[in-house]
């Protein structure tokens, strides 16, 4: 039986993308090895989203290019978003892959694997005459397919839609992962009963954008529809949203998360910048004074939710002032989790070719002023919870102290709550009553206060 390893790099559209690939292998005459030195076969689900994704990309592939030179690896398959856009830069520089799998093509992981391993020609030949790639057809329907659940996950991530509409100008995106499409409800249904009896506790709906889920559809059935079934007919502990655009919040949604305990009252909103000049040249739909009554009308309606968002900074044209704004807003807006990216000048972008590119020194400056401000707003966003009792999921123990995470931290880009557990021994994987004592500038500190909670 052959060994074969996955590298997942990039976002958690990548991680679904690859635990289909080990769903399909594990059917077959192959063992999943998590040590690609071990490996026969070795994938590497790459992205390519910005300038440090694709550079990161390279340093695994060029890695495991050694592994195929001196160590036991025979196959090299390159995967996701870079074998997409730029398979044949790297089938000329890097003469060691052997095959390439596009975004939509995971399903064809074996069909590539078969191929490889009977060759009737030489594998760089094979590569030239399209042979040993599945490619393309960016636009077709969200494949289906038994997904790869490690033994004792407890949260995972499920796709509700793919591609993207907005053509924000900043974004390759849409040119890599086609056109916005909803995952039909019955299908999504079909995985989250396979995923419960797998044992997950927390569900994560995500695409490029989940809030027009279902607008393409002809079923009469939207995000909050979508939430509702899951949270009345399922028994996860938490459904959480990720990639909600702010136009496509609505007040159906909130009274949605406000009726039913299971959905996590976090609203990840990417907004990208909140000056409206930027904001116009980016291509992005809202001004922010529409922003900022949106993020009052959540904040009212549900005064517990947890706000998460992301910005550029750095995009083309952006002035002094224009930063300063950005500044004003986010001390205004108060988010409790605030992502920052420098602006990556995409090739086949618009912004690409905007005049006024601003200087990578600039770009570093306003990256430190801006995470400055945040980590004084999240330390004082965290101080409200001090005294609150959360239901927080242990997810590691380290010596004498746990650590996991409540309601408003999404796994491995947020927050983390540590546990002092009184010398109980707690659970990896369970739900706690965790008493909150004190606040860090992203963490939480809580003691245990009851039994472990169904």
């Amino acid at each position: 039986m052959k060994d074969i390893h996955i590298t997942t790099l990039g976002c958690d559209k990548n991680t679904i993308d690859s635990e289909m690939m080990m769903g399909l292998i594990a059917e077959k005459k192959y063992h999943i090895n998590e040590d690609p030195r071990e490996a026969d076969i070795i994938i590497v689900n790459t992205c390519c989203f910005i300038q440090s994704a694709k550079e990161q990309s390279i340093e695994y592939i060029l890695e495991y290019v050694e592994h195929k030179n001196t160590g036991k690896c025979q196959l090299l398959i390159v995967a996701g978003c870079m074998a997409e856009r730029y398979h044949q830069e790297l089938a000329t520089e890097i003469p060691e892959i052997d095959g390439f799998l596009g975004v939509g093509h995971f399903d064809n992981i074996l069909d590539l694997i078969s191929r490889l391993e009977s060759p009737n020609d030489d594998i760089q030949e094979q590569l030239q005459n399209d042979v040993n790639q599945f490619l393309g057809d960016i636009d077709k329907e969200i494949i289906e397919v038994k997904r790869y659940i490690k033994e004792g996950t407890v949260s995972t991530y499920v796709r509700i839609s793919e591609g993207c509409d907005h053509g924000c100008t900043y974004c390759v995106i849409p040119k890599i992962r086609g056109k916005y499409r909803s995952r039909k409800s019955q299908e999504i249904f079909n995985e989250l009963s396979f995923l419960e009896k797998k044992g997950i506790k927390e569900i994560i709906l995500i695409g490029q954008d989940i809030a027009p889920y279902g607008n393409d559809l002809d079923e009469g059935f939207d995000l909050p529809d979508l939430l509702a079934d899951i949270a009345e007919n399922f028994n996860f502990k938490w459904i959480r949203m990720m990639y909600l655009y702010p136009e496509g919040i609505t007040e159906k949604l909130l009274a949605t998360v406000k009726q039913y305990p299971s959905i996590c009252q976090y609203f990840d909103i990417p907004l990208q910048h909140l000056d409206d000049h930027v904001l116009k040249r980016m291509g992005r739909k809202m001004s922010f004074e529409q922003i900022k009554d949106l993020v009052s009308l959540i904040r009212k309606r549900l005064p517990d939710a947890v706000l998460r968002t992301s910005i550029i900074t750095g995009f083309p044209g952006e002035t002094a002032n224009n930063h300063q704004e950005l500044l004003k807003g986010i001390n205004a807006l108060k988010f409790d989790h605030l992502g920052v990216f420098k602006y990556s000048q995409e090739e086949d972008t618009p912004a690409a070719v905007f005049e006024s590119q601003v200087s990578e020194d600039i770009k570093e400056k306003r990256y430190d002023e801006i995470m400055i401000a945040q980590q004084i707003i999240s330390q004082e966003n965290k101080a409200r919870f001090i005294g609150r009792t959360q239901e927080v999921l242990i997810e590691g123990i380290e010596e004498d102290s746990c650590f996991g995470r409540f309601y408003g931290d999404a796994p491995e880009i947020d927050g983390t709550v540590f546990v002092d557990s009184a010398g109980s021994i707690l659970t990896i994987g369970s739900f706690y009553s965790v008493k909150i004592v004190n606040a860090l500038e992203y963490d939480l500190i809580g003691d245990v206060e009851n039994e472990f909670t169904k």
